[in-house]
């Protein structure tokens, strides 16, 4: 078995001591909800679709910053189930990933390896006892139902919530993190750490209709930055949508991306005159934002940052972070 022969690949599950502390989660501190209840994205926002109702609890986005000097870090949570899909791992699916501030930069540390819907893992143990600023993201794909940090006894531990600026990023699954190996990875996630600003994801996996109420929702955030990525889910239909939809979108500092590489393009001619007819729509109909041609993010990598020819790996969503960055830096005053 393989977890006999490389101890790497067991899971990484703990047992709970005696001394140690637990700090919930469900705290005002969470970064990546709007109006916070438990571990939702949404909260009590107006009703959007039944898709969106179910996605908006997955906690996408969602990570907390803290700063502690235990020389230990736990976690130990309740999901609504386990990991489910056959192209995403479980650690993007229903796992924690745990990042540390050093050098002036963030630095991922570990992940959960399990695959449950309640478990206990130790992300972090026999470091120097010393205060450090920690960043922990919560799960991609699943609902969340209770959270909990674990410490040493005798540490100290604070939340950590500076007011800052909102990105905003309304999208598909793509947008929603699938699929990531881990929730670090998708690209709002990245460029939580690479900007001093909140991240609000509002992917909702292939529910990224363009509703009335998402305008509503939007309107509603103060934002710095508004990205959009929307075409996989309206491919029939955002031609005749996105001037309506862009109409009520407020002009300064919204990135708009078109759909991403497909390889069957290259084989199916009825799926490359779709794309150029919805690309130009969308060009068209930009006017006043920034427009990006999602083809062109991804091009020089061949069709190999897909899992499934559709939803980006980690090559993908880094190269789309790295690409949404440098516009973004360009076009800040």
């Amino acid at each position: 078995m393989i977890k006999t022969i490389d101890p790497n690949m067991s899971e990484n599950t703990t047992l709970a001591k005696a001394n140690d502390q637990w700090i919930n989660l469900d705290h005002p501190a969470l970064r990546g909800v709007i109006h916070q209840h438990q571990f939702e994205r949404l909260g009590s926002f107006p009703f959007v679709s039944q898709s969106v109702d179910v996605l908006s609890k997955h906690s996408s986005g969602i990570n907390v910053m803290f700063e502690t000097d235990s020389p230990i870090i736990k976690v130990k949570a309740t999901l609504l189930g386990a990991a489910y899909m056959a192209h995403m791992s479980a650690t993007g699916t229903i796992g924690f990933d745990l990042y540390v501030f050093l050098h002036q930069k963030w630095v991922f540390l570990s992940t959960t390896k399990v695959n449950a819907s309640q478990y206990e893992v130790t992300l972090l143990e026999g470091v120097a006892k010393k205060k450090r600023t920690y960043r922990l993201y919560f799960p991609l794909y699943q609902r969340v139902l209770e959270a909990s940090l674990g410490i040493s006894s005798n540490a100290t531990f604070e939340f950590i919530k500076p007011l800052q600026e909102k990105i905003v990023i309304y999208g598909t699954s793509i947008s929603q993190g699938g699929c990531a190996s881990r929730p670090g990875l998708s690209y709002g996630a990245i460029l939580d750490r690479r900007f001093p600003y909140e991240v609000i994801n509002l992917g909702f996996s292939g529910s990224a209709h363009m509703e009335d109420a998402i305008l509503d929702i939007l309107a509603s955030i103060p934002k710095k930055w508004l990205i959009l990525e929307m075409e996989a889910n309206n491919d029939l239909t955002i031609h005749e949508k996105i001037n309506t939809f862009l109409s009520r979108i407020p002009d300064e500092h919204v990135i708009l991306i078109s759909h991403f590489p497909l390889s069957m393009a290259l084989l199916k001619p009825e799926v490359k005159s779709r794309l150029i007819r919805n690309r130009k729509a969308q060009q068209d109909a930009s006017k006043n934002i920034i427009f990006v041609d999602g083809n062109k993010m991804l091009k020089r990598f061949g069709y190999e940052e897909t899992v499934d020819g559709v939803h980006l790996n980690d090559i993908g969503f880094y190269a789309v972070a790295n690409y949404l960055e440098r516009i973004m830096k360009h076009h800040e005053p």
